[in-house]
């Protein structure tokens, strides 16, 4: 993620529903049951059905609305089986419909909603378009972000939450009628620029208008969000809430209880505690599960709303019931206020006789660098002559702040280029040998590293400045830009550039395969249990590494 400066820039009901899941269906076993002559006829006939009850399993999900669960069940199912494609449409629309729900969950986005008209919905619209058309980082291709658009207004036509906003009622014919009606319409329409796609969208708008009563804005916001998010993956509509909390992320601090959550169909599962937080100071720990907020019961209302109901103003409180990992339960009345967001941790020395020091980047925010730098004088300080920096579950961040890192360990060269549609985007980071510190080192990766993650350790790797430990990891080698809308307040992250390592490597979808792969399944001794180099072997893996190094200087380079 990468922020600019001046454009602010730096993821009816039953029955249709029923029907596209069955639709799915067949259409995923009539594909799974084209024979591949590699495989064994055994095989053959297990991977069938396997995937046979995975369908089923996922269709039933998505029937009641587990959105949720049925991208878990399909992402997990991709691992084992990349050749079916057809899951892949059905995580895009589970993913769509979370989409949908997270935003009719969301009160301030309801609020904002009654503020616009058509004219002013345009607008919003015609902003959007003419920053995809600047800055996207493939010339879009317009008639598909109508159909894009189109798209996602008929899974809100669906969704439960919408649906209830709106008091739509159930009615299949008339939600196909609809969808022939605008299929036929955009099939005579040459859409050739962004001036076409406001005029189809105004028309869909209007037609959805007679036919639904619902207002115009609604339906327009819907395929602003849907022209966005699927424009690529990581594309995507921010709902003024999201904005803010995107935001925080990137600055490192937020106006809390000092928690990170997953949001379960029963509960909100804790995550992470932020030390410091109202959360912590309260006990809270990770793992304990918030099962009531403000006196409303999960799932008596949604979780994605309870977890909006933990927002609030600083200094005023929320009261929530926890239940902790030992069933004890717990009513706590908790106080709001401002928690910073580490981004550097568990910085320590691992082995104070070989001078091994650790550090973890949780991710890569405004801060980072100037927490490592901290960090790394810290552990000087006390011997350190070999460093492990863990990147393992780094989902990336800012590209300045990754290459700021970087510096510190590379003298000279290319850090990381980034190559996008506008010249703008065409950039060349370069290394600075002031201020470079040349110990040993060893970075751990998993396959949830990702982006700016992968920017550093792409870097150490092709410089050849350490050995990379773990495994592959995620292979997300694009840069988005978060654009703040001036005519309503929300929102959009946009892809705007590839970026590719020292050596040209493009990370997208190939990730950063490790020097050294660590199996990460442990053996267990005859008791039962894990010996120590088994309990953290990636770990373990780096530290034998850096202990088998020579050490020539530490600070050649330092300015101190």
């Amino acid at each position: 993620m990468k922020l600019g400066t001046r454009n602010g820039r730096l993821s009816c009901y039953e029955t249709a529903t029923t029907v596209l899941l069955h639709a799915a269906v067949v259409v995923l076993l009539l594909q799974w049951s084209v024979p591949v002559a590699a495989q064994s006829a055994n095989t053959k006939n297990t991977t069938s059905i396997s995937l046979v009850e995975i369908v089923s399993e996922g269709a039933a999900l998505e029937s009641q609305g587990n959105w949720q669960a049925a991208v878990k069940l399909y992402e997990k199912t991709l691992k084992s089986h990349p050749q079916a494609s057809q899951l892949q449409k059905r995580v895009q629309l589970c993913k769509a419909q979370l989409d949908v729900g997270r935003r009719y969950n969301d009160s301030s986005y309801k609020r904002s909603i009654n503020q616009l008209d058509l004219a002013s919905s345009k607008a919003v619209y015609r902003e959007v378009l003419a920053k995809i058309d600047t800055y996207f980082y493939t010339n879009p291709d317009w008639k598909n972000l109508v159909k894009n658009g189109f798209w996602q207004l008929q899974l809100a036509i669906q969704n439960k939450e919408f649906c209830t906003f709106y008091k739509l009622s159930k009615n299949s014919e008339r939600d196909f009628a609809f969808k022939k009606q605008i299929d036929n319409w955009l099939q005579r329409q040459n859409i050739r620029n962004y001036q076409d796609v406001l005029y189809a969208a105004e028309y869909i708008s209007r037609q959805a208008n007679q036919k639904y009563g619902l207002p115009h804005q609604s339906s327009m916001l819907e395929m602003i969000a849907g022209s966005i998010s699927l424009l690529d993956r990581y594309s995507s509509y921010l709902t003024g809430t999201e904005l803010n909390d995107m935001f925080s992320q990137i600055n490192g601090n937020f106006v809390g209880l000092g928690v990170e959550l997953r949001i379960l169909d029963k509960c909100l599962l804790i995550d992470r505690v932020i030390q410091g937080g109202p959360a912590g100071e309260s006990g809270i720990k990770k793992g304990d599960r918030i099962i009531e907020v403000d006196r409303q019961i999960i799932p008596q209302i949604a979780s994605a709303k309870a977890a909006d109901l933990l927002k609030g103003m600083q200094d005023s409180k929320v009261e929530i019931v926890v239940v902790g990992g030992d069933g004890s339960v717990r009513r706590l009345m908790l106080t709001r206020r401002r928690v910073v967001v580490p981004s550097v941790e568990d910085i320590k020395m691992l082995d104070v006789k070989a001078g091994v020091g650790y550090l973890r980047i949780r991710s890569f925010q405004k801060n980072t660098a100037a927490d490592v730098e901290k960090a790394l004088w810290d552990l000087h300080n006390q011997g350190m002559s070999r460093l492990v920096v863990d990147l393992r579950s780094n989902p990336g961040g800012l590209v300045d702040s990754a290459v700021a890192v970087a510096d510190f360990f590379i003298d000279s060269g290319t850090i990381v280029s980034t190559r996008g549609r506008s010249v703008n985007e065409d950039i060349d980071y370069q290394a600075h040998e002031l201020g470079t510190w040349d110990m040993p080192l060893a970075i751990l990766i998993d396959e949830k590293s990702a982006s700016a993650a992968e920017i550093f350790a792409g870097a150490i790797k092709d410089h050849q400045r350490g050995s990379v430990v773990g495994t592959k990891s995620f292979g997300k080698g694009s840069v988005q830009g978060i654009f703040p809308l001036a005519s309503f307040d929300s929102g959009l992250r946009l892809t705007t550039a590839r970026f590719y390592s020292p050596d040209g490597h493009m990370i997208s979808q190939r990730g950063i395969r490790p020097d050294v792969e660590v199996n990460t399944v442990g053996k267990p001794l005859a008791d039962g249990t894990l010996p120590v180099e088994q309990v953290d072997p990636t770990l373990a893996t780096g530290l034998n590494l850096l202990r088998e190094r020579k050490v020539v200087t530490v600070n050649r380079f330092l300015d101190n």
